[in-house]
């Protein structure tokens, strides 16, 4: 009886070593490649997997569009399209306008987007949640706050930032101020395992400086990067919670650009990216140097890096944070904005975003960036995707000509000790795979480790096909 038990597990153990990687091609479906934004594959899992978009259609051409919407697509298990649940978020009365804010997955179960509406007739903004429960394959909204404006050109800008470990969603509302005028905010933070507010409340932030950039810790509390008012260069990073609201300290020579909040053992820190000094190098990035700041002991580490790429970046974009032990891993992107020449059917057409060069970069025990590996060019402008499992990262990034031999948006394997890659290759149809299909957005990638499949949503314009790769971590 042992002999055969221990047989068993040995065939059974054979069998796993030796999974064949197998391809599933999903049905196309199409999309309108000209309204929809904001797509990604959420809610994974054994049977089904869903693709999120947004419709919300900016500046003059906002009103020619009334039907704001939420859309919801629910793939089988093979990837084709067997439902589409869509929310409308807009009211339809003359004037109201609207904005999608932002959204993501809560649970296994649930995903919630935000939008707003605002009215300058009856000077008011409101928020609104939308939460979406693959189980009962609807969404339930709820008004979440209400804010007074002044009119529909001064009803100031509403942010919403979530926290690095999905627990928490601030929704802060920047009114409207001129220089005579307070600067009074209102800021929400909502744990969304309960979908209840975490706390809410009034913040006056000082007249002289003008909020920059945000961020929400994975305590739920908002820091804000400020700006002084004119042409003084001159910033400050203050938290705000329930309970406090204070400056942060930090070299008064290091230009903070963009903030991000994670944790480490417990403790909340801040990964700034900005430049060294006041001087700005007009043919370059202003993004040569990070910051990593310990929000407890307001011990700042600044780190020289060649995260510089395109001499009109404006943004960075953190894609994915892995914390092991003391160090720690964050995969970036720089985001470019290009505003597009005005139309007569559209004079204030809006800003382009576009995502450019991505970059591994991990911070040692003391906050020293220790290594630093660019993932190629990213002509496409395309969202790189981080997948991690056990020591192994699995990244989908567009390596040029001479990496590796060959060209494409494909995904490699990095090992998290070394960072060392190693091009993954799968043979279908003639060619390796992540070479072929690989060209999407990492937004519409998912790895599902019960069942260790690896979804793809291939994107070509209107159409979307999904592909599953079957035993992918071997």
């Amino acid at each position: 009886m042992i002999k055969q038990i221990i047989a068993s597990v040995m065939i059974t153990a054979s069998v796993c070593a030796f999974a064949q990687v197998k391809v599933v091609e999903g049905t196309k479906f199409t999309t309108d490649d000209n309204l929809e934004t904001d797509e990604k594959l959420v809610l994974a899992d054994d049977y089904n997997s869903y693709m999120f978009s947004a419709i919300n259609i900016d500046g003059l051409m906002r009103n020619v569009f009334p039907h704001k919407k939420l859309l919801m697509r629910k793939l089988d298990q093979n990837g084709s399209l067997v439902d589409t649940y869509i929310q409308d978020y807009a009211n339809k009365t003359n004037g109201v306008l609207h904005n999608y804010l932002g959204s993501q997955q809560i649970d296994e179960d649930r995903f919630v987007a935000f939008t707003e509406e605002y009215f300058g007739k009856e000077n008011r903004k409101e928020v609104f949640q939308h939460v979406f429960s693959k189980k009962s394959g609807t969404f339930t909204t709820k008004s979440i706050a209400k804010y007074t404006i002044e009119s529909t050109n001064k009803s100031g800008t509403t942010y919403v930032v979530f926290s690095e470990n999905g627990k928490y969603a601030a929704v802060f509302n920047d009114r409207y101020a001129t220089k005579k005028t307070d600067n009074i905010n209102d800021a929400l933070v909502i744990d969304l395992r309960t979908l209840t507010p975490l706390w809410n409340k009034e913040i006056s932030l000082s007249s002289d400086y003008v909020e920059k950039s945000l961020t929400l810790t994975n305590s739920g509390k908002i820091v804000l990067l400020r700006k002084a008012a004119g042409w003084k260069e001159s910033y400050k990073i203050e938290m705000v919670s329930n309970t406090e609201d204070k400056d942060l300290p930090f070299d008064d020579k290091y230009i903070p650009e963009k903030l991000y909040a994670i944790s480490k053992n417990d403790s909340d820190y801040l990964v700034t990216f900005g430049r060294k000094n006041q001087a700005v190098t007009m043919g370059g990035s202003t993004f040569g140097t990070v910051m990593f700041y310990d929000i407890k002991s307001g011990k700042a580490v600044i780190s020289n890096t060649n995260l510089a790429g395109a001499k009109d970046m404006n943004d960075v974009k953190v894609i994915k944070t892995i914390v092991k032990g003391d160090e720690v891993l964050m995969a970036v992107q720089q985001e470019t904005i290009s505003r597009p020449m005005p139309t007569a059917m559209n004079r204030f057409p809006d800003p382009e975003y576009k995502l450019d060069v991505g970059v591994l970069m991990k911070f040692n025990k003391e906050g020293e960036v220790k290594q630093f590996v660019p993932l190629g060019s990213n002509p496409s402008g395309r969202r790189v995707q981080v997948i991690e499992s056990g020591d192994n990262l699995y990244v989908s990034a567009f390596y040029p000509k001479g990496a590796f031999g060959n060209t494409g948006f494909s995904m490699k394997s990095f090992d998290f000790g070394t960072l060392a890659p190693k091009e993954l290759t799968l043979d279908y149809k003639g060619r390796n795979f992540f070479q072929n299909y690989g060209f999407t957005d990492g937004n519409l990638v998912q790895f599902v480790p019960a069942n260790n499949k690896l979804l793809f949503l291939n994107k070509n314009g209107k159409d979307v096909q999904m592909f599953s790769v079957y035993n992918f971590v071997k």
